[in-house]
């Protein structure tokens, strides 16, 4: 399970929110939940613009009491809403948010932080470019509003960890599924970098090379990687090492050893694994390891 993401708050840490919301609930207060952050905020009645810094976690919130509008700019021009209970909001990972709002009724929300590096598993899981999943506050619905509901009940009555790592690869997959858009909405070159990469899933103790991909699904090499890059945004054997590093990471936490994992994975030694794993993860893979 997940128990060591990385998150980049995007500095949101210095900008002295606590002047600006009164904070009930923070689920890091909780040992072990450090799969995701959780937190419940009651808002002042009005703010003239608040400048939320980059940052490439999945930022979601859900207004829980209020009514109001509020004015949301993610580098698209200004966007007003409803401020209702329901209502769904997404920071877009990588670009400042800037935010307005005036209530008419005080508004409460609670607020879901999910690292980048879970949302990449969940997406080399299930053979989908993260870069693929974008979502906005129009993509909305009860049941992720429920989600979040639920993941602040938990965090209040202070659930094991276990269940914020079940939560967060949950939610990842979710968004993921949800995000990168409807199975079988896709074309010919599409079916051909699915066939591809669930090769590499069955493959990954084995050497995979850009010619036994492109054979496969019946292109030359040359027009096959054209195809995966413009489909996916990476090269196959970027994709190939994430799926490896991911499926690393399930071994290493089911208990396996360095070694064990190396070889399941397709590296040639635990040294090879180490130092890939440091690249992608920023930790060693005995970060990851339970127990």
């Amino acid at each position: 399970m997940n128990r060591h993401s990385r998150f980049d708050m995007g500095g949101y840490a210095g900008l002295g929110l606590e002047r600006l919301v009164d904070r009930s609930l923070s689920s890091w207060s909780h040992p072990g939940w450090r799969a995701l952050l959780v937190q419940r905020f009651a808002h002042p009645a009005a703010v003239e613009e608040l400048v939320l810094p980059p940052s490439t976690d999945r930022h979601l919130w859900l207004v829980t009491a209020g009514a109001g509008r509020m004015h949301v700019d993610t580098g698209s021009g200004w966007r007003t809403a409803p401020i209702a209970p329901g209502r769904l909001g997404f920071a877009v990972p990588g670009v400042a948010t800037r935010v307005r709002y005036e209530t008419t009724e005080p508004m409460r929300t609670v607020q879901v932080h999910l690292p980048a590096d879970a949302i990449e598993r969940a997406a080399a899981s299930l053979g989908v470019p993260a870069s693929a999943v974008v979502r906005s506050e129009r993509d909305g619905g009860a049941f992720l509003g429920a989600m979040l509901t639920s993941l602040a009940s938990a965090a209040e009555a202070g659930l094991d960890g276990l269940y914020a790592d079940t939560a967060a690869e949950f939610l990842a997959v979710h968004l993921v599924t949800a995000g990168a858009g409807p199975a079988g909405h896709t074309g010919r070159e599409d079916a051909r970098v699915r066939a591809a990469i669930a090769y590499m899933r069955e493959r990954l103790d084995q050497p995979v090379r850009l010619a036994d991909l492109a054979a496969h699904v019946r292109l030359s090499p040359f027009h096959f990687l054209r195809v995966f890059k413009r489909t996916t945004g990476e090269t196959p054997a970027r994709h190939l090492q994430r799926m490896r590093i991911a499926h690393a990471t399930r071994l290493l936490a089911a208990g396996m050893t360095v070694s064990q994992v190396a070889r399941r994975c397709g590296f040639g030694s635990p040294g090879h694994l180490s130092a890939a794993y440091l690249r992608a993860t920023g930790v060693r893979p005995s970060a990851h390891r339970s127990g």
